[in-house]
């Protein structure tokens, strides 16, 4: 019996220790978690063989995405964004794509709001109905974003912004696009709802404090 309850506890004690050993150590900026560098077939898909258009006018949103489409059905690759202004609205990465954008090359998203669908989301960690992001993605293995062109996401029409910042002329541009402003006139807003959340928003606050 007595030899029973020593074996018992010999095993529970190395149960024990082995589970403390093989237990992985937490993340730190010490200890960063390794990743993989993704790689990619030398296949390349030229958004201008889907009819893209560089021309800072035309919308091409469709022309992007069935490119990306494309490369990641045919086992992955290189979506190619050439030099010039490239006008779109939100894009989808795929599995398998490297959206490659050359020097020179300048993505714009589009300032039209409608462009955006409202998709499911999570703000703060919970759940909620957002707009389309400029670039989405769920779920997605071995993919990048690279080269030395340039992405603008157009955040301008989606916040608020103060006229401390900006020259006199500046200002009158930022009125002159549109929007609403303050009731002190200080700060523009890219539509009344924005407004009215901002302002509801800062009440909230005040409550809290």
């Amino acid at each position: 019996m007595k030899s029973t309850f020593l074996t018992s506890l010999i095993l529970a004690v190395s149960s024990l220790v082995y589970g403390q050993s093989a237990k992985p150590k937490a993340f730190s900026w010490n200890n960063l978690p390794v990743i993989n560098k993704p790689v990619f077939k030398k296949d390349t898909f030229n958004i201008v063989q889907y009819r893209a258009v560089a021309d800072g006018i035309y919308l091409n949103t469709e022309a992007i995405n069935n490119a990306i489409t494309d490369c990641s059905k045919k086992g992955g690759g290189v979506v190619l964004i050439p030099a010039g202004l490239w006008l779109s609205g939100p894009i989808y990465l795929k599995s398998g794509v490297n959206l490659h954008l050359k020097q020179g090359a300048h993505l714009v998203f589009t300032t039209d709001k409608s462009k955006y669908k409202i998709v499911e989301g999570d703000y703060e960690g919970k759940s909620a109905a957002r707009n389309e992001s400029p670039i989405n993605g769920k779920d997605l293995q071995n993919i990048a974003i690279t080269g030395k062109g340039v992405i603008d996401g157009s955040g301008d029409v989606w916040r608020a912004v103060g006229q401390g910042p900006l020259t006199a002329s500046q200002w009158k541009e930022k009125v002159a696009s549109g929007g609403v402003l303050s009731d002190d006139g200080k700060t523009w807003y890219p539509s009344e709802q924005f407004k009215q959340a901002q302002v509801k928003g800062k009440s909230m606050l005040h409550c809290r404090e």
